[in-house]
């Protein structure tokens, strides 16, 4: 519970100020919390929104998971449970697609979804797949943002739905 008021005042912070900006006291005085409970736990403000990144990205069904599904209408479900998940914490989202704050949550999202979540057609040259992968993750980020910046103009199926039919047309 500590930790999720620690994040939440984190987050709250860095609607108005750069993360570099924030100081362990400010985040401490936002959370109600001491100062040793936030060392308890992390090493600076950094450390913190690192581990939020995380938890988000962690919601994302891994690579494994993803193979099991061998029926496109699971992966669907799959997808479609992850962007209610990324709809119900508008938030967090928020800010960490904002990088005027100093989150690197966009570039990371990037490189998760390029290891092991974005295949292409085995018949692709090694580069060739690599171009594939960078359009298609690059391009489901910015679809992701622009949902989340127009208020969810569309259901959580629908945009699913869109991103991996788009996604299955460029990889294949």
């Amino acid at each position: 519970m500590t930790k999720n008021l620690m994040k939440e005042a984190l987050l709250d912070l860095m609607e108005h100020e750069n993360v570099i900006n924030i100081s362990v006291t400010a985040i401490c005085e936002a959370a109600d919390v001491n100062r040793s409970t936030f060392y308890n736990h992390y090493k600076d403000p950094s450390e913190l929104l690192l581990e939020i990144e995380q938890d988000l990205l962690d919601q994302i069904p891994t690579p494994a998971e993803i193979l099991n599904m061998m029926k496109n209408e699971t992966l669907l479900a799959a997808t479609t449970a992850f962007f209610d998940y990324i709809k119900d914490n508008r938030k967090t989202v928020q800010t960490l697609f904002n990088e005027t704050n100093g989150s690197s949550f966009t570039s990371r999202l990037v490189d998760h979804l390029m290891n092991g979540y974005v295949p292409v057609d085995e018949n692709s040259d090694d580069l060739t797949a690599h171009f594939k992968q960078l359009y298609i993750a690059n391009g489901t980020v910015g679809m992701l943002r622009e949902w989340i910046r127009s208020d969810f103009p569309m259901s959580s199926e629908a945009i699913a739905d869109m991103m991996y039919t788009i996604s299955r047309r460029i990889a294949y």
